[in-house]
């Protein structure tokens, strides 16, 4: 069960990529835009969610924190729908929203934690976690940073500034973000932990997410449009599968480490 989850986002990605590539139908920014599929997707996404705490009523800890997960996940959800309604200056919204998610995901990981036994993981384990964590953040700075380092010519101060920020905005993400996910992605591969698995790979997806619907980084035009798109619903097919299993599992205490 757990690879049809793992794999069928991907089959579905790529049936949407081909069709779109052959046909003039602009189906993946239709399906990633619509505000009708996304509220869906999402809705569905919180309803498995709160079902899956419901689940595990009988633990507290665990019941909690699918709560709050619940609580991050409206967050973005929120955010998300309010996205094409915010011009360039309202830019500082969408990074409140973002920041106001990282809280409850935070609390949803360490309290995952305790039962899972993250921290008693090998050193060795401690050791990739941390190298994986940082390695990641490094690339998404290089990404982010070395072409505009490599084409700076010396604008405005003011200029210069506010691209920065602007450039930065991933990077601060990615600190955020990248060590959340890679926790919850270390978390299920633990006995009994494959529904985090899932939310790990639909929560480390942002970034590229973001990375490609902010920068102009791919020099075809309707690669361009379409990656940022199609990495939005794999993330949020990714969600819902790891809503689903929640509610599925009949136990997720990950057993000895």
């Amino acid at each position: 069960m757990v690879t049809a989850f793992l794999i069928y986002p991907l089959v579905a990605l790529a049936a949407l990529f081909v069709v779109d590539l052959y046909l003039p139908m602009e189906l993946v920014a239709f399906t990633a835009s619509s505000p009708i599929i996304v509220a869906a997707l999402s809705a569905l996404t919180l309803v498995g969610v709160l079902a899956a705490a419901y689940r595990r009523k009988d633990n507290p800890v665990l019941m909690s924190a699918w709560l709050f997960l619940f609580c991050g996940l409206l967050v973005l959800t929120l955010g998300s729908l309010m996205d094409p309604f915010l011009s360039g200056s309202d830019a500082w919204v969408d990074e409140l929203v973002a920041a106001a998610a990282f809280f409850p995901l935070l609390f949803f990981v360490a309290l995952i934690a305790s039962p899972m036994r993250l921290l008693m993981l090998t050193r060795r384990q401690r050791i990739l976690y941390a190298v994986l964590g940082a390695a990641a953040v490094l690339a998404v700075f290089a990404v982010v940073f070395l072409p505009w380092l490599l084409a700076f010519e010396g604008p405005s101060t003011r200029a210069s500034a506010r691209h920065v920020l602007v450039l930065a905005r991933p990077v601060l993400d990615a600190v955020l973000t990248v060590p959340l996910a890679l926790a919850v992605l270390v978390l299920g591969f633990r006995r009994g932990g494959a529904p985090y698995l899932l939310v790990g790979i639909g929560l480390l997806l942002f970034i590229p997410e973001d990375i490609f619907e902010h920068f102009q980084l791919l020099r075809e035009e309707q690669l361009r449009g379409m990656l940022p798109n199609l990495i939005s619903l794999g993330s949020r097919l990714y969600l819902l599968n790891g809503a689903i299993l929640g509610l599925l599992s009949r136990e997720d205490h990950g057993g000895t480490p």
